[in-house]
Order: C-alpha cells, then structure tokens, then sequence
C-alpha cells in the first residue's frame, strides 16, 4: 500500500528549521535525516524516471545537510520549499553524472531476519560489522572494515545480505545508512566514457551521507584482471575504483563511514591489486537442507500457503538449488495450483475489469505431485564440481 509522504516530509522540514532558529543545530540534523528517509520512500512511489532521479537527488541533498549541521559547516538550513510531486518534466538542476549517482540510491527493505537459513555467514558479516562500529578500547585502535567481497554461485542471495547489511549500519542516532545499489555492467555499458568520474561522485556523495554502503553488484565487469589489450579508458576506471578503495580522504575521520560491498559469481577473473584491498572475503554457498527447508517456508508458509509434504521433504527435493532458485520453484508450485483452481479467470478477462475484480480467487492445499511437476521444470544451474571450485578457491586465497 502506497503511503502518502508529503506531508511529514513538509513537517520534518519546517521541524528541522524550528530547532535551527532555537540554536539546536543536532536536532534539526535528526530532521532533517528523517525527511531524507522519506524523501526515498517518496522518490519509490514517483511515476516516470525523471521524478524519482530528483527525488532521490533531493534526499542526498538532505543527509548532506544533516552532516554539515552535526560537524557545525552549516550556518543556515536550507531554503527549501514543498516536495516534488513529480509534475515538472525537466531533471532538477545538476550535472548528468550526479543524476546518475542519486538513481543508485536504493531502500534496503531485507533485513538479516528475513534472509532464511546462512547463519554462519549472516554472523561473519555481523561480526566484522560491531567490531568497527562498536567503541573502541581506550589502549589501542582497531582497524575498521571498510570492503567486504561476497563470492559465490548466482542467486544464493549476495544481494540480499548487502541490502541487510546496509539496514543494519546506523550512526550514533539511529539513523539507517543510504545505500547505494550499483549494477556495474550497466553503470559501464551505458556511461562508459565517463565511469570513473561516475565513480569519484559515487564515493563523494557516500562520504557525504556517511553512514553509507556502497554495492558494487557484478564486480568482475569492473575489476577483471588486466592486460595488454585494455583500453585507456578501462586503466583509468580501475586506477580510480583503487583510489577509493583505498580511501585516502577518509584516513583519519572517525565520523566517514562507507563500507564497499562487492559481489561477484567468478572471483578467479578480479584483478590481484582490486582482491587485495578487500579485508574480508565471504564465500556465500549454495544453501545446505536445513537452509533451504527455511527459505521454503519463507516462499510458501509465510504466503499463506498450506502444503500437505513436510518440509523436511521438500527441502531434500530441492537439493542444489540456489535461493533464488528456490524462490522460483515455490512460485512455479503456486501458480500451477492456482491456474488449477480458477480457470475461469481468462473468460472474466474478457468480460472486462470489473467482473475480475469481484472474483475471489480459490486455492488449496499443495500436494506432492504438485512439487514434483515444478522439480522437474526447474533445474539447480550450479554443478557439484562448480561450487567445489568456489571451495578450493576460498582456499587458496587463506593460505596466501
């Protein structure tokens, strides 16, 4: 359900200028935090691409603003006026490359407890987490993690727990980090003469919002190893994702926070010099049967749905499924059942909307037959040999 935002955005704000006037500069960044959180929600109900670039853009204006009140840069809010209701057809004053920079905000809606099954991994990550975030001991300096590497065979939910990492990064008052969605292959076949200007931006504006995570999904379009034959243009895109990582601008400043999460299905192709920045590296495997009978049950008990095969059985039917495989076979054993029970519904198309709106769609029970049609259309894509080159490369990075 769509939930009307424009309203509490305009009272956060007028909020936010309040305790400006009153001299209490930590307050009005709380609210202005609070309209940049709405501000994205808002900017995910716009109709048409231009709206949700401005209001996206709007909303990393906001953090900035929030930040320079609590470093005391700022010496007036600003002068703004009522949300943007998506009527203008122009994009919002600012060059092409921040455009695209404020499209890569996202809302991270995943948090660890909706991720089923990966308990070991969903601790690695908390770990490396509360050890950079946590206060440190007053006798010596713990080093942050800053780049995590997930690695792994497609669709066992690298996404996911970035998107749940992100949710669980929070300043010191509680306030959610930005999240940064990047899907690398297209940032590059699209803008590929200006990448690394696109991804000097990127970090400059997670500096800006800090608390960010920044996701760079498809990695290995990035960061595959060098050679001879790459362009000038590809040299300096690497040369300038290394100089970020590296964080040069972020040495010493204990109120920056941006953590790079990475994602890749072939870590064998990254580049050494790219590898060796990542101080965590976490395999993310195909689930094992007591993850899977979890992520069943998100996809089917958790929906509603009843099924007269245990669990237990059917996660030993989906041996060697991915995540998203699993997701796909639920989805499969739903609809088969439902196109079964409402056959009707074609001839109620025809008949026009309102006759299909009055219809209540059946459902019942799953069977066992019903699972095994679905297993036989959906296959696992990762082999036994393929994830046990994922092994035997985990491996050898730990020995290095």
């Amino acid at each position: 359900m769509e939930i009307d935002v424009q309203q509490p955005i305009k009272k956060a704000l007028a909020k936010a200028k309040e305790h400006f006037d009153a001299g209490d500069s930590m307050k009005a960044a709380v609210m202005y935090e609070k309209a940049a959180d709405l501000m994205t929600i808002f900017a995910e109900q716009a109709i048409g691409r231009e709206a949700e670039q401005r209001r996206k853009k709007k909303a990393i204006e906001y953090r900035e603003i929030a930040r320079r009140l609590r470093s005391g840069e700022a010496t007036q809010p600003a002068d703004d006026k009522t949300p943007d209701n998506g009527s203008s057809s122009t994009t919002s004053q600012g060059s092409e490359i921040n455009t695209v920079v404020s499209s890569l905000v996202a809302t991270a809606h995943v948090g660890f407890e909706d991720i089923g099954g990966l308990e070991e991994t969903k601790a690695e990550i908390k770990f490396a987490l509360g050890m950079t975030l946590a206060k440190q001991p007053e006798s010596c300096k713990i080093a942050a993690w800053t780049k995590i590497l997930f690695y792994g065979p497609p669709g066992t939910g690298k996404t996911l727990l970035a998107a749940a990492t992100s949710r669980a990064v929070r300043n010191a008052e509680g306030v959610q980090s930005v999240f940064y969605n990047v899907k690398v292959a297209s940032v590059l076949s699209k803008y590929f003469g200006e990448s690394s200007k696109i991804i000097s931006e990127l970090y400059g504006t997670a500096r800006e919002t800090s608390p960010s995570v920044v996701f760079l999904d498809e990695f290995e379009a990035l960061c595959g190893k060098r050679d001879a034959s790459d362009s000038g243009a590809e040299r300096r895109i690497l040369s300038t994702l290394l100089s970020e990582l590296d964080g040069l601008t972020e040495k010493g400043r204990s109120d920056i926070y941006v953590l790079t999460i990475a994602a890749t299905n072939r870590p064998w192709d990254l580049d050494p010099a790219v590898l060796s920045r990542f101080e965590k590296k976490i395999c993310i495997p195909l689930p094992d049967e007591t993850t899977r009978e979890k992520i069943l049950r998100i996809h089917l008990e958790k929906k509603g749905f009843k099924t007269v095969v245990p669990f237990t059985d059917l996660a030993k039917l989906t041996v060697g499924y991915s995540g998203r495989e699993i997701e796909r076979f639920c989805k499969e054993v739903t609809t088969d059942m439902i196109e079964q029970m409402n056959s009707a519904i074609p001839g109620l198309v025809d008949k026009g909307l309102d006759h299909v709106k009055s219809y209540q769609i059946r459902v019942r029970e799953l069977t066992r037959e019903d699972f095994e049609r679905a297993a036989k259309l959906i296959h696992p894509q990762t082999t036994p040999k393929e994830m046990e080159k994922y092994l035997r490369w985990k491996e050898s990075v730990q020995e290095e």
